[in-house]
């Protein structure tokens, strides 16, 4: 966040700058996405979704899950949301109280920390190198566990690194949360 203000900053001044820090592109929609676009804009009236998102988009969500992954989930239970932050930024709400201590691989989405310590939570980073390709992994999680520990963030892949978990560990980071009755977010970039 920091690197993007001062990116915006020396562009005010009049400096090139190429920005490595976000994932935003830097071109429009392609020509028929637009056409696309201005069709339904003009032959459909433009009013709000449903809150949670599109009942029919929400089905076919949870028929790519059950077809995927072999996984049943009620689209009751899926809230489609503008984008990965504002996904995060709701569980974040949901499952955080002030004073959860939540582990998070370091480095990791400065966002990720900013949404857990907005709710209070006690964002313990977990120093990670190339030897865990810069991931949690279950043994840094069981190292850095504690008594007070409430949940466990994962980005995989990973954001800024690109680097992902391994889906074995992965599985065994869930598993020794979910034994301890702690929840997990695992954010599939």
């Amino acid at each position: 966040m920091e690197f993007g203000k001062r990116a915006a900053a020396l562009e005010a001044a009049g400096r090139s700058v190429v920005r490595l820090n976000i994932g935003e592109p830097d071109f429009g929609a392609p020509p028929q996405v637009l056409e696309a676009a201005a069709e339904i804009a003009r032959a459909t009236p433009l009013t709000y979704t449903a809150a949670l998102g599109l009942p029919a988009l929400r089905e076919a969500i949870a028929a790519f899950y059950l077809r995927a992954h072999g996984v049943r989930v009620d689209a009751q239970r899926i809230v489609v949301t503008a984008g990965a932050s504002a996904a995060l930024l709701l569980v974040t709400a949901a499952l955080v109280d002030p004073g959860d201590e939540v582990l998070v691989g370091d480095p990791s989405y400065p966002c990720n920390r900013q949404f857990l310590a907005g709710f209070g939570a006690d964002v313990r980073l977990v120093p990670t190198d190339a030897s865990t390709r810069f991931q949690l992994d279950e043994a840094l999680v069981r190292a850095h566990w504690s008594a007070r520990t409430r949940g466990l963030m994962i980005a995989t892949p990973s954001n800024p690194t690109g680097t992902s978990a391994p889906p074995a560990q992965l599985r065994a980071m869930c598993d020794f949360a979910r034994e301890r009755g702690a929840w997990r977010v695992v954010d599939e970039i």
